[in-house]
């Protein structure tokens, strides 16, 4: 939800819950007030659980507080002590966005005359009650939240980013280039933003509501979910190869840069480059399913098999050499972890999920 939107949002259900109490002449506004600005929520569905959990916990509240207020009085003790109670239940339950609210409720009951206890428990709740209604009301008929258009670019950012990266670690390696710690930390801070977007639009996705008509839905938030875990992986396998390309550069200083590169080796480096290419094709495909186009059918490639090959050919020259023994698992490693990403792609792109386009 825009920040402004749902300002408004707030002020609108805050005036509508007091104009409520004013008609039923309730005086007790600020409690019906109170509980619309903690039950609007940035969702539908959110609102939905908060009112739950503040219409639980208000009356587990009260009913703490009448029994305390009837049998040891309401002082300061008792409502300390109550409150203790209110917050462990909260906390036990996960009522953590109604615990604010019990705890008021608790205060207000055990401050009225013991001869008002129930009187005031029933205009509390009232009260109460109203604030949630009219929060739900807002929250439901003015300008309902969509989150899916927000998701979705938000997974097109971070892959966007995490692909670039991978692909320059790729390039790295290749070109015997290595990153200072310092930009290493600094795309690591990039991905954790891009990745914390990601988690806090899909929260507001699945619990919006507002969509939950559209049959489609629980097969997008999977493949949203899956696209997500696809992101994280290519992100770790990234980092990895960061490290192989210091570890390159490290065995070659030790060598004193000799031998140089054989012509095997630049063959399986050229490979190499090639499976990035094709990986790059796949990725593109994906992002084309992400924001609802058709992609492309993806053929099987044969790239890997001439890969193995040439492999096998330089293992079998440089099998006794310790130093192209270690350069051989360097390789591996990273045709392995492009070509986990290239089978993950594929797997996206033959599932449904591709924003209710896809009906195979």
């Amino acid at each position: 939800m825009i920040t402004g939107a749902r300002v408004f949002k707030t002020g609108l259900a805050v005036t509508i819950s007091i104009y409520a109490c004013l008609f039923l002449n309730i005086e007790t506004t600020i409690f019906a007030a109170t509980a619309a600005v903690l039950n609007l929520q940035p969702s539908l569905g959110k609102s939905l659980h908060t009112a739950l959990e503040q219409i639980l916990i208000h009356a587990v509240s009260i009913s703490i507080a009448i029994i305390f207020g009837l049998t040891i009085g309401g002082h300061p003790l008792t409502m300390g002590l109550s409150t203790i109670i209110v917050i462990l239940i909260s906390n036990r339950l996960k009522w953590h966005s109604g615990m604010s609210g019990g705890i008021m409720a608790t205060i207000f009951v055990l401050a009225s005359p013991p001869d008002q206890f129930l009187n005031h428990a029933f205009i509390r709740s009232l009260s109460i009650f109203i604030g949630v209604v009219s929060a739900l009301f807002v929250n439901t008929i003015i300008a309902p939240p969509r989150y899916e258009a927000t998701l979705s670019q938000k997974l097109l950012e971070l892959n966007r980013f995490i692909f670039q990266t991978f692909s320059q670690a790729v390039q790295n390696y290749m070109q015997l280039i290595t990153l200072t710690p310092a930009s290493m930390k600094e795309l690591d801070n990039e991905a954790t933003k891009h990745f914390q977007d990601v988690h806090h639009y899909y929260d507001l996705y699945e619990h919006d509501l507002g969509s939950a008509q559209n049959e489609n839905k629980g097969t997008k938030i999977d493949f949203y979910q899956e696209y997500l875990n696809y992101n994280k992986g290519l992100w770790q396998r990234t980092k990895d190869i960061f490290f192989l390309s210091r570890e390159r550069i490290t065995r070659r200083d030790k060598a004193n840069h000799d031998p140089t590169v054989s012509e095997e080796f630049q063959q399986i480096l050229q490979l190499i480059n090639g499976t990035l290419e094709l990986l790059t094709h796949h990725n593109q495909e994906l992002q084309k399913k992400v924001t609802g186009e058709t992609p492309a059918h993806i053929e099987e490639p044969h790239i890997w098999r001439k890969l193995d090959n040439i492999l096998d050919q330089w293992h079998n020259n440089f099998s006794n050499d310790n130093y192209y023994h270690h350069a051989l698992i360097e390789v591996a490693l990273i045709t392995y972890k492009i070509r986990w990403a290239a089978k993950e792609a594929v797997h996206l792109l033959d599932i449904n999920g591709n924003n209710g386009n896809n009906k195979n």
